[in-house]
């Protein structure tokens, strides 16, 4: 008898679990194994290799941001787990104009030349959303192609360093660019006050929380 009350109240307790998980939206969680492409699996894989080897350069180079002091505890750069969602490709938007504008550095003084390069569009969760990049123009020939594109969202200064982070972009000729948020890094400043890092433009905001990409470091 006793054993027949107690399968009962497991049984009813069962019911009362999974009425919960309904609840909470919880169920298709348990119960759905999330699966990936070729491709997809790919990508995963490039970033993870990605992550690997800077950690090993801030551990062991010497070129390596870190103070002397965080270099010799360091297991590791922190990271929101990886969500393709938040990985992007198409165009950018050419903006016609040869006005040079100026980005500026986290050291007062720090002035950068830039030109207004273009802007990236993307659809995220129903919304539209645009981030303008710029070309600093620079005297290394090594760094001619390169593309600044600075941005700030609603973790800054919360989960992400407060100043902002920023995606590498290489200027091509196909005009064919990935926005992956998931390769969102923090620039050197970060870890190291000795350095000066380019301010992302104030319009560059997200006004949602990019939850993938580096996190914040550790305050100096």
């Amino acid at each position: 008898m006793r054993l027949r009350n107690f399968g009962k109240i497991k049984i009813e307790f069962l019911i009362r679990f999974i009425l919960l998980m309904g609840i909470l939206g919880l169920i298709p969680a348990l119960f759905q194994c999330q699966k990936h492409t070729p491709e997809e699996e790919s990508i995963i894989g490039f970033i993870e290799q990605h992550r690997q080897e800077k950690d090993h350069f801030f551990k062991n180079d010497p070129n390596s941001p870190l103070l002397p002091e965080d270099k010799a505890t360091f297991t590791g750069l922190k990271y929101y787990p990886i969500d393709l969602s938040l990985r992007f490709e198409g165009p950018l938007i050419r903006l016609d104009t040869t006005l040079i504008d100026t980005i500026r550095g986290t050291r007062e003084g720090d002035l950068r030349p830039a030109l207004r390069y273009g802007y990236f569009d993307f659809l995220y969760h129903g919304k539209r959303y645009r981030l303008v990049v710029y070309k600093m123009l620079r005297d290394n020939p090594q760094l001619e192609k390169y593309l600044f594109l600075g941005f700030t969202d609603e973790t800054s200064g919360k989960e992400t360093y407060g100043g902002g982070r920023y995606i590498d972009l290489i200027e091509n000729p196909n005009n064919y660019y990935v926005v992956d948020f998931n390769l969102a890094y923090n620039p050197y400043c970060a870890y190291n006050p000795r350095y000066t890092c380019a301010i992302p433009p104030s319009e560059n905001h997200l006004p949602f929380p990019v939850t993938a990409g580096e996190k914040i470091y550790k305050e100096h």
